[in-house]
């Protein structure tokens, strides 16, 4: 009677603690626990594969500045609604305004244009930044008042130029310019 005492306990056992949760291994491990089934059910179907944007592309113009491989430097677009694009800056200058106004004119290899107009308060900084427009800081600091892209003004959100003079009246500006719409304007142009 002695080899029939302990299995006999573990009969016992499993009768009095009766065991909810199933184990069956055919090629496959699955559990089931026996828990209730929720009344609203979230299933998460795979999103179909976005379209691919189509990329700005840039019309044909003839530059005399293509042949000499000469750039002033380049202006990367980006996050914006057509994508990623670079644009080579073939001509660049800074043209006094109106009033306390003054202008950067970069005309870019595809025939645009993307115009800063920048105030001065401080000769001896050289560095710029975007202000909301109630706030009424140009007076105080170097400000960017606007971009203009094509001649249509960009509204930005945030943003900063350099502007360091070198030798002979020359330039080395960066830009970091991030607009609403239009994505990110970032680039090194020496002019």
């Amino acid at each position: 009677m002695k080899k029939y005492y302990i299995p006999f306990i573990f009969l016992i056992l499993i009768v009095i603690f009766p065991v909810s949760a199933q184990i069956r291994v055919v090629g496959k491990v699955s559990v089931n626990i026996n828990l209730p089934v929720p009344e609203v059910v979230i299933v998460k179907r795979r999103s179909k594969r976005p379209v691919p944007r189509q990329r700005r592309k840039p019309p044909v113009i003839v530059s005399t500045c293509n042949p000499c491989n000469h750039s002033f430097g380049s202006i990367n677009n980006q996050n914006g609604p057509n994508g990623r694009y670079v644009y080579q800056v073939i001509n660049a200058s800074l043209l006094p305004s109106e009033n306390v106004e003054e202008r950067i004119i970069y005309n870019l290899d595809t025939g645009e244009v993307l115009e800063i107009i920048i105030v001065t308060a401080h000769s001896n900084d050289y560095n710029y930044h975007y202000y909301k427009p109630d706030c009424n800081c140009f007076q105080h600091n170097n400000t960017i008042l606007a971009i203009l892209f094509n001649g249509k003004e960009v509204p930005l959100r945030d943003g900063s130029l350099s502007l360091q003079p070198r030798n002979n009246g020359k330039f080395h500006s960066v830009i970091n310019l991030h607009s609403i719409y239009h994505g990110d304007f970032n680039g090194t142009i020496n002019f």
